[in-house]
């Protein structure tokens, strides 16, 4: 019998009980005054009845174990949140780490002017470390679905193409390739021979930054086409290890400097279905005074910081933009213009709400990311680097997780280790 037909004929059984027992004092009430007067003493008919009814108590006691556990009742909505003081370990800690994207930045710029910042990130000593990038398993989902959310190519253009090249080589499917990649990853003790193979299963699985990692551990003479990857691929798994790029030059290097075998993209373009027609949103934009000058940070909030001093085109200027960026005060007034301000426009109307719900799906999604590659290091330590942009909105989801304790950034970048250069 199921317990939900069990349930029904227990209850239905303390019913008719309880019934019969009401029955019997009311019976035994009227007897009893009987006797009283005629000087009786219904002694048994009483125990009868304290015995009948003792099943019934019981059943309403609330000093159980079971319902010792139980929450009291509160007029408060569910939040999972709240479990985060009761858990038995230590909570899965992990930093958003917000960043202009280093591409953009001025042609002056030199990577090695990352160095206090990767010190610094090193002494946090993540268990993981995640990417903007997508997924190889996004990667090639929207290229099945390109008839849908259109070809890959316009999100992952290289590394679709170098994915491709190696699964034709190794004669593997992504997922495939991905599998094979995983268990070697897990072996340990690796060489230089199974470093290669597994930087061609991480190309031919579409996550050429983890290929990266494992490029970045090899020695500079091991660094070949042989063993699973061709000397085309490896050549194209060294410009991606001399790109410059927060993916390559900031999580790739912090990977391999802390021995992790990989990368996880975080990033999200699925969610590019539900952006407005791009016609119709720039119409929007234009039809709104000043929205142009929100996107741009052109406003009397952002010029007092001023933003145009932090574009790191000098060493100087790279541990003070980076802390702006990581600022509470940043993501108040980026948010604000970026998104919010679409909310408030009339003229922008229901497209820039349509605009507004897309950013809010991919930051989602990536939130998602994040805490499925998390998943399999409780009480451990995450790192995401990602644009600065993300960084509030990412970090507002995380807070609701269960088993999520957000770490912060500007304490870290203010911290002064004495292995760390300033």
């Amino acid at each position: 019998m199921s317990l939900f037909y069990k349930t029904l004929s227990s209850a239905a059984a303390l019913a008719a009980n309880m019934k019969f027992v009401s029955r019997l004092r009311f019976a035994k009430a009227a007897h009893l005054s009987r006797d009283v007067f005629s000087g009786a003493a219904p002694v048994g008919g009483l125990l009868v009845g304290l015995l009948l009814a003792l099943p019934a108590c019981k059943a309403t006691q609330t000093d159980s174990p079971s319902a010792q556990h139980l929450p009291a009742k509160s007029e408060q909505p569910f939040d999972p949140a709240v479990a985060k003081p009761k858990l038995a370990l230590a909570p899965t800690q992990v930093m958003i780490f917000g960043i202009g994207h280093l591409d953009t930045a001025p042609a002056s710029f030199q990577v090695a002017w990352l160095e206090p910042v990767l010190c610094r990130l090193r002494t946090y000593k993540p268990d993981l470390i995640l990417t903007e990038a997508m997924s190889g398993e996004q990667i090639m989902g929207l290229e099945a679905y390109a008839a849908y959310h259109g070809t890959a190519n316009q999100y992952a253009g290289p590394t679709l193409a170098m994915a491709k090249a190696a699964q034709a080589d190794l004669h593997l499917t992504a997922a495939q390739a991905l599998v094979q990649a995983n268990e070697l990853s897990e072996k340990g003790n690796l060489t230089p021979a199974d470093r290669r193979r597994l930087a061609g299963l991480f190309v031919a699985a579409a996550e050429p930054l983890s290929a990266t990692v494992q490029w970045l551990r090899l020695p500079m003479a091991e660094r070949i086409g042989a063993d699973g990857i061709s000397p085309a691929l490896a050549k194209q798994v060294t410009l991606f290890a001399n790109m410059r790029n927060e993916m390559s030059s900031m999580a790739a290097r912090l990977a391999a400097d802390l021995g992790l075998e990989r990368v996880y993209g975080a990033g999200d373009h699925a969610s590019d279905v539900t952006q407005p027609d791009f016609a119709a949103l720039k119409a929007a934009v234009s039809a709104e005074s000043g929205q142009v000058d929100l996107f741009n940070h052109n406003t009397p909030e952002f010029r007092a910081v001023p933003e145009e001093a932090l574009k790191m085109a000098t060493a100087a200027e790279v541990m003070p933009a980076l802390k702006w960026k990581n600022s509470p005060r940043f993501a108040e007034l980026d948010a604000d213009a970026q998104w919010l301000s679409m909310l408030r426009s009339e003229k922008m109307g229901r497209v820039g709400r349509q605009r507004v719900a897309a950013w809010e799906a991919q930051n989602l999604r990536m939130a998602v990311a994040i805490r499925e590659a998390t998943a399999p290091i409780a009480g451990g330590r995450a790192l995401l680097i990602v644009g600065a942009s993300h960084k509030p909105f990412l970090e507002a989801y995380l807070r609701t997780f269960t088993d999520v304790e957000l770490v912060s950034v500007p304490a870290l970048l203010n911290a002064k280790p004495v292995v760390c250069p300033e």
